[in-house]
C-alpha cells in the first residue's frame, strides 16, 4: 500500500507534485473547465499488480485558502471504490479523470470510510471486517490495525469533519435500529467512547456531508428520505446536540444510488456533493454556503461508475 502524506497547501512548505496536480485539477473545476472522468481510464501504477496489498491507500486532502477570508480552509477528498472483483481504486482530490489501483482481495470487507483525524492533509482509511474495524494508517500495515469490535451493529458511516467542538474531525455512525452515534475522534485515528444524537434516523438511506455547508463555520450533513426528499441537518459545534432540526432542501433525489460528501471538490472555498445515479453517472452539486439552498444546479463530472459496488 503507498501512503501520501504531503502537508496541506496552506503550511507554506513545499509540497510534493502529486499534491500540485491536484490542487491544478481543482482549480480547473473552479473555472469552468469540463471533466468528462470516466470511472474505468487512467492506467495502473507500475507494479501493483504484483505488490499490492489488500487495502487501499490513503490520499491527501488539499486545503484551500479563501483571498478574502484568511481563516477560511476547506478540504477537499478524492473518491475511492471497490469493484467486483475485490479491487480498490483511488481517485485523487478533484480529479477523477485518472484512477490508481491501491489494493485487491477486499471483497470480505462490509465498509469502509476514511478521515483526516488529525485535521491535516493526512487521510486514513478504516474497513470493517465481520465487527472488526481497522485502520490503515502506513503502508507496512498490510491488513490494517484493529481498533475495535462490534462494529457490525451499524450500516451507515459518515465522516463530517469536527461536529462535536473539539481538536478534531470525528464519526457518525447509525445503527440497525436508527440510532445515530458520534464518536469523537484523536488526533491517531482511535476515537472516544459514543455518544447518542438520537433515534429515527432510520428514515434515511443515504446520510452524507463534509464540513461546514450554510457559512456559520459549522460541520453540516445532509440526509435522503424514502420519498428522494433531501433534509439538512446544520452544525450546533456541541457535540451533545451536533444538530439543529432538519430543514427540506430539494426533492427528487432518489435518482441516485450514492452521495459522497467529499469536501470542497472544485476548489470555490465551499462544501459541496458528489451523486452517481443508476447509470453509472456522477455528478457534482457545488456548494454555494447559503442554508436555504445550499447547493447550485447539478454538472456532470464522469460516466461509468457503476463499475464499483462500494463508493466513499
Amino acid at each position: 500500500m503507498n501512503s501520501h502524506q504531503s502537508r496541506p497547501a496552506r503550511s507554506g512548505r513545499r509540497v510534493t507534485a502529486k499534491l500540485a496536480a491536484v490542487t491544478a485539477g481543482a482549480l480547473a473545476l473552479a473555472l469552468g473547465t469540463t471533466v468528462a472522468a470516466s470511472a474505468s481510464q487512467g492506467t495502473q501504477a507500475a507494479g501493483k499488480a504484483e505488490t499490492a496489498q489488500p487495502v487501499h491507500s490513503a490520499k491527501t486532502a488539499f486545503s484551500a485558502q479563501s483571498p478574502n477570508t484568511a481563516a477560511l480552509t476547506t478540504w477537499s477528498f478524492g473518491i475511492d471504490g471497490r469493484d467486483s472483483a475485490g479491487r480498490m481504486w483511488s481517485y485523487a482530490p478533484g480529479d477523477f479523470s485518472h484512477r490508481d489501483q491501491t489494493g485487491y482481495g477486499m471483497n470480505n470487507a462490509s465498509a469502509f470510510f476514511k478521515n483526516n483525524p488529525a485535521g491535516n492533509g493526512t487521510v486514513y482509511t478504516y474497513a470493517r471486517f465481520g465487527g472488526t474495524l481497522r485502520i490503515f494508517r502506513d503502508a507496512s500495515a498490510d491488513a490494517g490495525d484493529p481498533i475495535g469490535n462490534g462494529w457490525d451493529v451499524y450500516n451507515a458511516f459518515v465522516t463530517p469533519g469536527n461536529i462535536g467542538g473539539a481538536s478534531n474531525p470525528d464519526l457518525l455512525a447509525r445503527d440497525k435500529s436508527g440510532v445515530l452515534w458520534e464518536y469523537l475522534s484523536y488526533s491517531d485515528g482511535n476515537f472516544a467512547k459514543r455518544v447518542k444524537v438520537g433515534g429515527g434516523w432510520n428514515t434515511y438511506n443515504q446520510i452524507a456531508g463534509r464540513d461546514d455547508l450554510t457559512g456559520d463555520g459549522k460541520p453540516d450533513i445532509v440526509a435522503r428520505d424514502s420519498s428522494g426528499v433531501l433534509w439538512l441537518y446544520k452544525g450546533t459545534g456541541n457535540y451533545k446536540a451536533p444538530f439543529t432540526a432538519r430543514t427540506r432542501i430539494g426533492s427528487g433525489w432518489n435518482t441516485y444510488n450514492k452521495i459522497l460528501g467529499l469536501g470542497d471538490t472544485n476548489a470555490d472555498y465551499h462544501n459541496d456533493l458528489i451523486a452517481r445515479d443508476y447509470k453509472g453517472v456522477l455528478w457534482l452539486y457545488k456548494g454555494t454556503g447559503s442554508a436555504s439552498a445550499p447547493y447550485q444546479k447539478r454538472v456532470q463530472i464522469g460516466t461509468g461508475w457503476n463499475t464499483y459496488n462500494y463508493l466513499f
